[in-house]
């Protein structure tokens, strides 16, 4: 990354799976050198504070944070993403992730370990994660990589390390503004919204009880009116809100009906 930053090329960042929607890969046109550099094997999850909260590296995915948490009864920030084949649990950070998330809203942490281009135009290690890992930042990364520190080298969280304004936030169904829009200025913090300007090594985010009980419910209605005039009596009135919402064309919801066991098991096996 220093020789790149050095000749003044374009870097893009790899991490887990992300290329799925051409995030991590070059579209369009440059004008200069794009070069692809590749963190899936900087792998590791470490769960710190009980379980609370979680650090993860590049190459972890939210299938293996939540399997990691399956054990303590707590689940990660997003359930959805962690079904899909590899999805990256940095690569929903940088990118705010989460828009069906009633309770916890997107991804978000205001602790984490990248690197940036610095005023002076040169590459610069940045620790806010809230552990003690040195100062030299070859021997930081190597610390971090092999899990070398402990408890002791844990600080409490300085920072939010989730959204805990946004149920406030999407219940003001009367605001001039949308409660959930890309470019929320409030949840733009280094790592978080980055959207490939930094290189991320690790972040540092929160974890949450897994409910006793859960039930899905499918609504329909032949008019999108009704689903509005529901929505916003469900955000306004209902003493507990819902984990999680999502609309879905009927076209979709056939789909899922028919292929969507068949999708679950290809996932699960592979």
């Amino acid at each position: 990354a220093e020789t790149c930053v050095a000749h003044d090329l374009i870097i893009i960042m790899q991490a887990s799976n992300t290329g799925l929607t051409g995030g991590s890969v070059p579209y369009g046109d440059y004008d200069r050198p794009v070069v692809l550099i590749s963190a899936r094997r900087l792998k590791g999850i470490r769960l710190i504070e009980d379980g609370a909260q979680a650090i993860a590296l590049p190459g972890a995915t939210l299938y293996e944070l939540e399997d990691a948490l399956a054990a303590i009864g707590r689940e990660p920030h997003s359930v959805i993403g962690s079904s899909c084949i590899g999805a990256s649990i940095i690569g929903g950070i940088c990118n705010n992730s989460g828009g069906a998330l009633i309770h916890r809203g997107p991804a978000y942490t205001e602790m984490a370990l990248y690197a940036r281009v610095n005023e002076h135009g040169e590459l610069e290690l940045i620790n806010h994660l809230g552990i003690n890992l040195g100062q030299h930042p070859e021997s930081l990364l190597n610390r971090l990589e092999r899990g070398d520190y402990t408890d002791a080298d844990i600080a409490p969280a300085s920072g939010q390390t989730s959204d805990h304004e946004y149920q406030d936030r999407v219940r003001d169904i009367d605001a001039d503004t949308p409660s959930r829009y890309n470019n929320d200025a409030r949840r733009l913090f280094e790592a978080s919204g980055s959207a490939g300007r930094l290189i991320v090594f690790a972040v540092r985010i929160d974890t949450f009880a897994k409910p006793e009980r859960q039930q899905v419910y499918y609504i329909g209605a032949h008019d999108p009116d009704t689903l509005t005039e529901l929505r916003r009596h469900i955000l306004k009135n209902f003493k507990n809100l819902p984990v999680s919402g999502e609309y879905m064309h009927r076209d979709c919801y056939d789909i899922a009906e028919r292929y969507g066991r068949d999708t679950y098991l290809v996932i699960d096996r592979l």
